[in-house]
C-alpha cells in the first residue's frame, strides 16, 4: 500500500505537473472563432408552394483563459434561433501509473479480459495488471454502471452535484433509469505475445437499492457471472490460431428470486457468486481463427458462434442467435504490381429454432488490382450475395420464399500518361444483375443493368485550366420495363489565382442524357443538369457561390427514379476565421524588462520621497 500510495501521488504529481506548465506557457486571454453568413434562392417546379428564400447567420466564439476552454455557438436561419452555452462539465479522473511489469489503475479507467465477459468498458474504482516473461495477471473492482439521477428525485446539493461531476457520478438525465452496478473481475494467464492462454470472469450485479421505488417496478435489476477462456498458439511466422469462448449465467430480473424452500437452505452458500432467479440463462458464445502467412500470401479461415440471449454485463451487446463461416485470401504478385483479394463469408441464425423462419445468407467477393508503373491501372471487381430462407418454428409457403441472387462485376481501366500536359483517360464497365431464384414465385422480380463510360481529362497546368470530357451508356431491363439511356457530361475548373494565401477557383459540371423508353405508350424524353460555382479564399476570408439548374423526367424506371421537374438553386456564403491574443504571454526577455522598469520606478519614487523629506 505504501508503495502504491508514492506511485499513486508520483504520477499524480506528473500529470498535474504538466496541466501547471501548460498553464503556465498559455496566453492568459485568448479568443477565436468564425462568423458567416448565407443567403438562398431556390425554386422547384413540383413543390411551387416552398418558400423560395433562406438565409442563415453563425458565429462559434471560443474563450481561452489560460488553456481553459469556454465555447460559445449562435444560429440563426430561417426564423429559428439556437444559442449553445458553456456548462459544467462531467470529468473522469482517472490514474494509470506503472511500475516495472505492473500497471495500477485508479479512478476512472478500463481494461480488457476477453470478448465475452469484460471488454473495455470505463469502471470507476481501482485495477492492477502484471505482464511477465511467462506469468501474467489482471483483476478491477468498482462501479460499472452510474445510478441515475433521475429528474425530479435529485435531491442533492449544489456542492454535492459539482462534487459528483467531479468523479464522474453524473449520468444525463435523459437516459433511461438505470441502477448502480457493482462488478469485479479477474484474469489469469500464462504464455507470451505469440502463444499464451487466459482465463477471466466478470461479477456484475445491480444494487436494487440505487434507484427510487417509483421506478423499481418498471425497471429490472440484473445479475451476471460470465466466465472466459482465450488462447493463441503459433508456429513460426506462418501460422496462428486464436480462440476464445465465453459462458454466461445472466439473470434478467432480481425481483422474481427462487422461493422454494429447499434452494434458501444453499441461498447464502451461492448468491455472493451469481443469485438465480427464475428466468436465469446459461449461454455460449466463442470464435476461433486460423492465420496462414507467407511472402506472397495471407489468409484467415473464421468461424463465430453466439447463442440466443447471450448476454455478459461487461461487454457490448452481441450479434446473437446466429453462427457465420468466413475465409478471407490474398495474393501479392509481380513484386507489388498485382493484388488479388478473396473474400468469402456465410451466416445463419435461429440456432434455437424458435424464430418464425431461418435466414441465412452468403456473401463472397473477387477484387483483383494490376499496376503498371504509373501509366496503367486496371481493377476487376466481382461481389455476389445469395440469400436463402428456410423453416423455422413455422413452415415458409414455397411461394414467397426468399431465394435471391445478386451478381456484380465492374471493371475499371486507368490510363495515365504526361507529354506537354497530365492526360488521364478512365474507362468503365458495370454489371448488375439481381434475381429471384423462386421458380415457384407468380411474380418474380428480375432485373439487370449494364453501364459502361469513358472519360478524358487534360490539365493545362500552365493556364491552370482543367477539362475532362465524358460518355456513358446504360440499358436496363425486367419484365415491367426497359429502357436504354445515353449521357454526356463535361466538366471545367479554372484556377483563377492560385498563391500561398490566396485562392480563387471557377467551375463547371454539365450533363445531359437522352432516355429512350422501349414500353409501349410512354416517350422517349431528356434530363440535363449544369451548375457553376466559384470558391475564394484569402487569408482569414472565405466566400462560395453556386448556381445549378436541373430537369429531368420522373419516372419510376427499373431502381431508379429520374426526377421530371425544373430545379433551380442559388447560394452565396460568407465566413470570416479570426484568432486574437487579447492577452498575451510574455516572454522572458519581455518579463525581464518589467521587472527592471519597476525597480527603477520604485527607485525613482524612493529618492523623490528623500528629496521631499530633506526639503
Amino acid at each position: 500500500m505504501t508503495l502504491l500510495s508514492c506511485l499513486f501521488v508520483f504520477t499524480a504529481h506528473g500529470q498535474i505537473g504538466n496541466r501547471l506548465r501548460d498553464i503556465k506557457n498559455a496566453d492568459p486571454f485568448a479568443i477565436s472563432g468564425t462568423v458567416g453568413t448565407g443567403i438562398g434562392v431556390s425554386y422547384n417546379s413540383n413543390y411551387p408552394s416552398c418558400t423560395p428564400f433562406s438565409g442563415s447567420i453563425y458565429a462559434n466564439l471560443n474563450l481561452s483563459f489560460y488553456s481553459f476552454q469556454l465555447p460559445f455557438s449562435f444560429y440563426f436561419a430561417n426564423n429559428t434561433t439556437s444559442f449553445n452555452y458553456p456548462q459544467i462539465p462531467t470529468f473522469h479522473l482517472g490514474f494509470m501509473p506503472t511500475w516495472r511489469n505492473w500497471k495500477f489503475h485508479i479512478g476512472t479507467s478500463s481494461m480488457h479480459f476477453s470478448n465475452y465477459t469484460y471488454s473495455g468498458l470505463s469502471f470507476l474504482g481501482a485495477g492492477v495488471e502484471y505482464q511477465g516473461k511467462l506469468f501474467r495477471m489482471g483483476t478491477f473492482g468498482g462501479l460499472l454502471q452510474h445510478a441515475t439521477r433521475v429528474k425530479g428525485y435529485d435531491d442533492r446539493t449544489a456542492i454535492q452535484q459539482l462534487a459528483d461531476s467531479l468523479l464522474g457520478l453524473n449520468v444525463p438525465q435523459s437516459t433511461l433509469p438505470q441502477y448502480r452496478r457493482d462488478a469485479v473481475g479477474v484474469k489469469l494467464g500464462v504464455g507470451n505475445e505469440r502463444n499464451y492462454i487466459d482465463i477471466s470472469f466478470l461479477k456484475a450485479k445491480d444494487r436494487m437499492k440505487s434507484l427510487p421505488e417509483e421506478w423499481r417496478d418498471t425497471i429490472a435489476p440484473q445479475d451476471n457471472f460470465a466466465l472466459g477462456l482465450s488462447g493463441r498458439f503459433a508456429i513460426g511466422r506462418w501460422f496462428a490460431f486464436t480462440a476464445n469462448v465465453g459462458a454466461s449465467l445472466h439473470n434478467p430480473d432480481l425481483r422474481d428470486t427462487i422461493r422454494l424452500e429447499e434452494y434458501q437452505k444453499y441461498a447464502r452458500y451461492i448468491n455472493w457468486l451469481f443469485t438465480p432467479g427464475n428466468s436465469f440463462k446459461l449461454r455460449f458464445a466463442g470464435d476461433a481463427a486460423m492465420n496462414f502467412m507467407s511472402k506472397h500470401f495471407n489468409g484467415t479461415l473464421t468461424y463465430r458462434f453466439v447463442q440466443p440471449d447471450y448476454v455478459s454485463l461487461g461487454a457490448q451487446n452481441f450479434n446473437q442467435n446466429a453462427h457465420s463461416l468466413g475465409a478471407v485470401m490474398n495474393f501479392n504478385m509481380f513484386k507489388g504490381r498485382s493484388n488479388l483479394g478473396l473474400v468469402g463469408y456465410i451466416q445463419r441464425d435461429n440456432m434455437n429454432h424458435k424464430q418464425m423462419y431461418t435466414n441465412q445468407v452468403a456473401t463472397y467477393s473477387l477484387n483483383w488490382n494490376n499496376s503498371i508503373g504509373n501509366i496503367f491501372n486496371m481493377g476487376i471487381l466481382y461481389s455476389g450475395i445469395k440469400q436463402d430462407q428456410y423453416d423455422g418454428s413455422l413452415i415458409v409457403n414455397d411461394t414467397t420464399r426468399v431465394n435471391n441472387i445478386v451478381h456484380t462485376v465492374s471493371l475499371s481501366p486507368t490510363f495515365t500518361f504526361e507529354k506537354q500536359y497530365t492526360h488521364s483517360i478512365s474507362l468503365t464497365g458495370n454489371f448488375v444483375q439481381n434475381k429471384n431464384l423462386n421458380t415457384l414465385n407468380p411474380n418474380p422480380m428480375n432485373v439487370q443493368t449494364l453501364t459502361i463510360g469513358a472519360i478524358y481529362g487534360i490539365d493545362f497546368s500552365d493556364i491552370r485550366l482543367s477539362v475532362n470530357a465524358g460518355y456513358d451508356f446504360s440499358m436496363s431491363s425486367s419484365q415491367y420495363a426497359e429502357y436504354d439511356a445515353h449521357g454526356l457530361s463535361v466538366g471545367l475548373n479554372y484556377r483563377i489565382m492560385q498563391k500561398e494565401k490566396l485562392n480563387w477557383t471557377v467551375n463547371y459540371n454539365g450533363y445531359v442524357s437522352y432516355n429512350i423508353q422501349k414500353n409501349e405508350g410512354v416517350s422517349n424524353d431528356f434530363s440535363l443538369s449544369n451548375s457553376i460555382g466559384s470558391n475564394f479564399n484569402y487569408k482569414k476570408h472565405s466566400a462560395a457561390l453556386y448556381l445549378s439548374l436541373s430537369n429531368f423526367s420522373d419516372m419510376e424506371r427499373i431502381g431508379q427514379r429520374v426526377h421530371t421537374n425544373l430545379d433551380t438553386r442559388f447560394t452565396f456564403s460568407y465566413s470570416y476565421s479570426f484568432a486574437a491574443r487579447v492577452v498575451k504571454k510574455k516572454t522572458k526577455e519581455q518579463r525581464t524588462a518589467a521587472k527592471v522598469d519597476r525597480a527603477a520606478k520604485k527607485l525613482l519614487k524612493m529618492q523623490q520621497s528623500q528629496i521631499s523629506t530633506e526639503e
